[in-house]
C-alpha cells in the first residue's frame, strides 16, 4: 500500500533540507573565512614587525644603506624562514643566467678544476667549443699560475666562478704554457658516450632542456657501433629540468604512468610515458650519493620496471619539484618547492633517495681523483660491466606495469623523445 505525504508535510521537508543545507554551507564558508582572517592578521602582524625593525635601524644606525642590497637580504631571509631547503632567491641577473643554464646555453671559460691530494689544481674537465677549448686547453694540465702568481685551489674556483678573463700558466708533462682566456658563450654538452667493448657507455653529467636531443643522439651512435648493452653514468648528476627527464623516460619506456606527482594538498597525478619505444638491452646504471633530483627519478623509474640494475652507493633523495615565480616589479625570481616526486611502487624520493641493487664504494683517494677515473680503474663502471658480462642482468621484456612484464619486445635503437 503506497504512503501518501500530505502537500503541507512536503513542504516542510523541503524547508528543513534548504535550512541544513543552508547550515552546512554557512560552517564552511565560516571555516573559511576565519582561516583567511587569521592569515590576514598573521600577515599584519608581520608587516608591523619588519616596519618596526626597519623604523629602529633607520633610526641609529651609523653606516649607510643601500635598498637594492636591504631587498635583496630580505626576500632571502625570507627564504630562508619558511622550511624549504630548495628555496632561493635570485636577482634579476641571476635569473637571466639560470634560465640560460637550464636551457643549456652557458657564459664562460669552459672549465672545471679539482684539487690534488699535494695540493696542486688540475683541469678536469674542458667545455667542448667554450673559450678554454678553443684556445688549447686540456683536461689534466696543471695550473701553476694564476695572472702570473701562485694560486690555490679557491683562488682559482673564485676566479673561474666569476666569469672574468684571466691568464692561466699550466704545466703539461714537461711542456710549460700561458693562456689567455675571456668568456663566451658555448652550449652545455651534459651527454657523453663511447663504446666499452660492445657495451655502450652513457655519462649524463645534468638534465637541461637540451640534454634529451644529445641522449638520443648518443643512443643512436651506440646501436650503430654495435652496443649489446648500456651503462647510464648518473653519478654526480644533481637533476635539473623535470620536462627533459620525461623526456628521456618517454625514449625507454612505453605508454603508460610511471611515476605520480603529488602536490602539497595531496593530489595525485600521473607522469605519462608518450613514447612508442621499449629499452630492451641489458642495462646498468650507476649512481652515488650527489646523484638526485630528476636524476633520481630517471634511475628510480628504469629500477621499478626492471630496465636497469643499479649500482654505485644509495643517492641523495632530493625529490622535490621545484618552479620559478617571477616578481614582477625587478625582474628578480623565487623558486620554491611546489611538489613532490613519487615512484609507483617506491613511494616519496625526498628523505629515501634510490638504493642501489648492488653497493660499491669508492675510496676517497678515488673520490678525490674521480675526474680521472679510467673505464680500466673505475671500481663502479667495472662493476656494472662484470654484472653485464656474466649475465646477471638479463635483457628485459616489454614493459606493462611497474615489476611486470610480457612476452615480446623492441628495440629503443635510433629512438627520439615522443613530442
Amino acid at each position: 500500500m503506497n504512503k501518501k505525504i500530505s502537500v503541507g508535510a512536503a513542504i516542510a521537508l523541503i524547508i528543513v533540507f534548504m535550512a541544513l543545507t543552508v547550515s552546512v554551507t554557512m560552517v564552511v564558508a565560516m571555516r573559511q573565512f576565519n582561516t583567511k582572517l587569521v592569515n590576514v592578521d598573521q600577515r599584519q602582524k608581520m608587516y608591523e614587525y619588519i616596519t618596526e625593525v626597519d623604523k629602529v635601524i633607520r633610526q641609529h644606525y651609523v653606516g649607510k644603506i643601500s635598498e637594492e642590497e636591504l631587498r635583496t637580504s630580505l626576500a632571502k631571509g625570507y627564504l630562508s624562514g619558511i622550511g624549504d631547503p630548495y628555496a632561493e632567491y635570485l636577482t634579476a641577473d641571476e635569473y637571466a643566467v639560470e634560465k640560460d643554464r637550464l636551457a643549456g646555453s652557458l657564459n664562460g671559460l669552459g672549465l672545471e678544476v679539482a684539487e690534488q691530494d699535494d695540493g696542486s689544481v688540475v683541469i678536469s674537465a674542458v667545455h667542448p667549443e667554450s673559450s678554454a677549448d678553443k684556445a688549447g686547453v686540456q683536461k689534466g694540465d696543471v695550473i701553476t699560475a694564476l695572472d702570473g702568481a701562485a694560486a690555490t685551489y679557491a683562488q682559482v674556483s673564485g676566479r673561474l666562478a666569476s666569469g672574468e678573463k684571466l691568464l692561466i700558466s699550466v704545466q703539461r708533462g714537461e711542456e710549460s704554457m700561458a693562456f689567455e682566456l675571456s668568456p663566451s658563450p658555448y652550449t652545455a654538452t651534459t651527454v657523453e658516450s663511447w663504446m666499452v667493448g660492445t657495451t655502450g657507455y652513457v655519462r649524463i653529467r645534468a638534465f637541461y632542456s637540451n640534454t634529451p636531443d644529445q641522449f638520443s643522439e648518443a643512443l643512436s651512435t651506440l646501436a650503430d657501433e654495435g652496443a649489446q648493452s648500456y651503462v647510464f653514468d648518473l653519478r654526480y648528476n644533481e637533476g635539473g629540468v623535470l620536462e627533459a627527464a620525461e623526456k628521456m623516460i618517454a625514449m625507454l619506456l612505453p605508454r603508460g604512468t610511471y611515476a605520480r606527482r603529488i602536490e602539497s594538498d595531496g593530489t595525485k597525478t600521473g607522469l605519462e610515458s608518450s613514447g612508442t619505444h621499449d629499452l630492451t638491452k641489458p642495462t646498468v646504471t650507476l649512481v652515488n650519493a650527489q646523484t638526485a633530483g630528476e636524476a633520481e627519478l630517471f634511475a628510480g623509474v628504469l629500477q621499478e620496471f626492471q630496465k636497469t640494475s643499479v649500482v654505485g652507493t644509495a643517492t641523495k633523495g632530493r625529490g622535490k619539484i621545484q618552479e620559478f615565480f617571477s616578481v614582477a616589479s625587478d625582474g628578480s625570481a623565487i623558486k620554491l618547492s611546489v611538489a613532490s616526486l613519487a615512484l609507483l611502487e617506491g613511494g616519496e624520493i625526498e628523505g629515501k633517495g634510490i638504493r642501489p641493487d648492488q653497493t660499491v664504494t669508492l675510496t676517497a683517494e678515488e673520490e678525490s681523483r674521480f675526474a680521472f677515473l679510467t673505464d680500466q680503474d673505475d671500481p663502479q663502471l667495472k662493476a656494472a660491466l662484470t654484472i653485464l658480462q656474466s649475465g646477471t642482468v638479463t635483457a628485459p621484456e616489454t614493459t606493462t606495469t611497474a615489476g611486470t612484464t610480457a612476452s615480446t619486445a623492441a628495440d629503443t635503437s635510433g629512438t627520439t623523445a615522443a613530442e
